[in-house]
């Protein structure tokens, strides 16, 4: 890994001691505008954000019931 500059360093400082805050544009849409760039543009959002998971999700159901 690389080091890190003395303006990263001096830009991490001071994003600790005031904290993190998300602006509205980083979280995730909550309605979608009725049109077709938005739409397209929260599929882009959704698919990205469904490859952060990387673990395997066990499915954990059994029994002998016919709609199993």
């Amino acid at each position: 890994m690389e080091r890190l500059t003395r303006n990263d360093r001096e830009a991490f400082r001071e994003l600790t001691k005031r904290g993190w805050i998300q602006s509205p544009e980083e979280r995730s849409p909550r309605f979608v505008e009725d049109s077709p760039a938005a739409r397209e543009a929260y599929c882009h959002w959704a698919t990205e954000a469904s490859r952060f998971f990387k673990g395997a999700k066990p499915v954990r159901f059994h029994g002998s019931q016919w709609k199993l």
